[in-house]
């Protein structure tokens, strides 16, 4: 029982850290498109 928690637990981590690489890429993109522009 207490491995499944940690196995959420830790899939669920991850997926936020996914998530916050996936924010972060775009935020880079948006950045140069914004200086590509000027």
């Amino acid at each position: 029982m207490m491995d499944q928690a940690k196995n959420a637990a830790q899939s669920a981590q991850e997926s936020l850290q996914e998530t916050g690489q996936q924010m972060q890429a775009k935020a880079q993109g948006a950045v140069d498109a914004v200086k590509d522009s000027t």
